[in-house]
């Protein structure tokens, strides 16, 4: 099988007082390594996110939701996802009035993203 990489966009505008989910199913074994997680201004800390990767709630780790402010983070998640399971993200937006987008992109590829080629032996 050829290696194949590409960036998965579970991006989403949470409307007020509402919960959402995006989720995509994958179409090969994969593993993810980056996630870019973005809250715009005006958040303020009330729209709530959460990562599950085959099942499992990634991000975060120790609580239910994260919620965040005017920022703009990439992770290392590191995580194998069989064929035909789903990455997924969920949101929850506490405030009352204004929709919110939550910007977030999965870095996904078909070979563990700690592999290192040896350049003499690619063809």
């Amino acid at each position: 099988m050829e290696t194949r990489s590409w960036v998965i966009d579970l991006s989403c505008e949470v409307q007020p007082n509402k919960e959402d989910y995006r989720e995509e199913r994958m179409p090969y074994d994969v593993w993810t390594s980056q996630t870019l997680i973005s809250f715009p201004s005006g958040c303020q800390n009330r729209v709530g996110l959460r990562l599950i990767f085959n099942g499992e709630q990634i991000f975060p780790k120790n609580t239910t939701w994260t919620a965040l402010e005017d920022t703009t983070q990439t992770f290392f998640l590191v995580k194998k996802i069989p064929k035909d399971r789903t990455i997924r993200a969920e949101f929850k937006n506490n405030d009352t009035k204004n929709p919110h987008w939550i910007s977030i992109l999965v870095q996904v590829s078909t070979f563990h993203p700690l592999t290192v080629i040896d350049p003499r032996n690619a063809h």
